[in-house]
């Protein structure tokens, strides 16, 4: 290979890759993608793990938007809709634990994915304390935004909890 011949392939060598470095899944922008998935695994061991609700407003935007599985947008600024779900919940199960077991990043959004466990003492969906153990899986996704969770999304195993009541 003559070396002009060189010279030039270097050059578009060097061109593609600081181009391929600014994409945002490449070079710095990894490093906000895993910062982002931080942010969400220190959400679940501070907030839901260490049952510290007080401690939300470090993880979440003031109006963020928790989109519920029944299709409905709450914002939260003006519907504690939230934090009331996760209060029952860490009534009816105490020692409730999310282990995550996957958690995926793109863009300004983060994937995880969750088995939770704990042991039901108080009454859930209508049926009466049972004092059993239970194990259950969910989803969750997040949309951040300079650094704190602006909307999130989940999908919660219901049946398979009340399957085991």
């Amino acid at each position: 290979m003559s070396p002009n011949l060189m010279a030039l392939y270097c050059r578009t060598s060097l061109v593609a890759l600081l181009c391929f470095y600014h994409l945002q899944t490449f070079g710095q922008g990894v490093d906000l993608l895993n910062n982002n998935k931080k942010i969400i695994t220190r959400y679940i061991d501070v907030v839901i793990n260490g049952h510290n609700l007080d401690r939300m407003g470090e993880f979440f935007q003031a109006g963020y938007t928790w989109h519920t599985m029944d299709g409905k947008d709450v914002n939260t600024s003006k519907d504690s809709g939230h934090t009331t779900i996760l209060r029952w919940l860490f009534n009816a199960i105490p020692d409730v634990h999310y282990t995550i077991d996957n958690i995926e990043a793109g863009g300004d959004m983060v994937g995880i994915t969750t088995t939770a466990t704990g042991t039901a003492r108080s009454e859930m969906f209508g049926l009466p304390a049972a004092q059993k153990k239970v194990r259950y899986r969910q989803m969750f996704f997040y949309r951040l935004k300079d650094g704190k969770i602006s909307d999130q999304w989940e999908v919660v195993d219901g049946d398979g909890i009340k399957a085991q009541l």
